[in-house]
């Protein structure tokens, strides 16, 4: 099954609109391949920086595609093709070249693992059927790709920040590595964020807090990215609870509809 974009219109010509989102793009697969250039010099803290400066590349190209309304099979695919290299092929290395690369074959297996298992959470999220049930629209199956970057390279940021050795054990990264990579092929809910509205009286906090973890990013920036990431990862039993429910409520609500019906 292939994921159903739009097709591109034949042109000779395009418009800056257009190109937007794809330089958007193209500039997060800038950042993640420099990551790897970090990794390789063995500059971790600007591997962390640049992997976070393409996730925020990443937010922004879909948003400013549907904004300027010129979304495209080419920018979809591209879209893809730059995620499976940042936020897979480049933090399995990153790992690998921090802590496993003296380890044997086994910590390998576990860096390919994990870069596969984003492969296949992108193309099933490509070949999702374009119109999910109601209850399940405010969910992802599994860990996105963006966010299992973001996971999988939280023992970097912890030993910057806690200089605690144990992390860098090829036994416990080799075991994150397969973690985060199983939490993204499998069938978990997690939240999505696309449909979120917030009720008038949580803005200011919430722009308070967006404050402050901009603050925190730019004094504490280790201590920032684990919050955020620990608060992430809190959310998923959350969004299980709630998707579960949610399910349960429709299903309950179509069977009194049959049942309606069929009186």
């Amino acid at each position: 099954m292939t994921a159903k974009h739009p097709k591109n219109k034949g042109f000779r010509s395009v418009s800056l609109f257009w190109l937007i989102p794809n330089m958007l793009t193209v500039a997060g697969l800038v950042s993640g391949l420099t990551a790897l250039k970090f990794a390789l010099d063995g500059r971790w803290a600007g591997v962390i920086v640049l992997v976070a400066l393409a996730a925020v590349f990443d937010a922004l190209d879909g948003r400013t595609a549907r904004r300027f309304k010129t979304s495209s099979a080419f920018g979809a695919a591209l879209d893809s093709l730059s995620d499976l290299v940042v936020f897979g092929v480049v933090p399995a290395l990153c790992l690998y070249l921090w802590a496993l690369q003296d380890s044997g074959r086994v910590a390998w297996w576990a860096t390919l693992f994990y870069a596969v298992s984003i492969a296949l959470r992108l193309a099933r999220f490509d070949s999702e059927l374009p119109n999910p049930p109601e209850y399940a629209k405010d969910y992802f199956t599994g860990i996105p790709a963006p966010a299992s970057g973001f996971l999988v390279l939280m023992p970097i940021c912890v030993e910057l920040e806690f200089q605690l050795g144990f992390v860098r054990e090829p036994a416990y990264v080799s075991a994150w590595l397969v973690l985060i990579g199983a939490g993204a092929v499998s069938a978990i809910p997690t939240f999505a964020g696309k449909r979120l509205k917030l009720p008038v009286s949580t803005v200011l906090p919430v722009l308070a807090l967006i404050g402050l973890l901009m603050a925190g990013l730019v004094t504490q920036p280790w201590i920032t990215y684990l919050v955020i990431t620990t608060l992430y990862a809190a959310s998923i039993p959350i969004a299980v609870i709630r998707f579960y429910r949610a399910r349960a409520g429709e299903s309950e609500a179509s069977t009194d509809k049959d049942n309606g019906d069929a009186g």
